[in-house]
């Protein structure tokens, strides 16, 4: 019997293998439009519409947290 992998591991790997899968995802600004479009599109059904260029500001501010152990050099 297969043991089950801890929770965060398998999303990990299904994100893995997404990225394995859809190549666009590789690409920054197909993600960002994704996402964009899916929060515009939310809001907007909530009628709590929201300009696209604050959405888009919103997300430039949304950086990557670097891992705990990176140091810049």
């Amino acid at each position: 019997m297969p043991v089950p992998l801890p929770f965060y591991l398998g999303i990990l790997l299904f994100a893995m293998k997404l990225r394995e899968r859809y190549r666009q995802l590789q690409d920054p600004a197909v993600v960002k439009a994704m996402v964009v479009r899916s929060v515009y599109a939310s809001m907007a059904l909530e009628d709590q519409a929201v300009p696209l260029a604050r959405l888009e500001a919103l997300y430039e501010q949304t950086a990557p947290i670097p891992p705990a152990g990176a140091v810049a050099r």
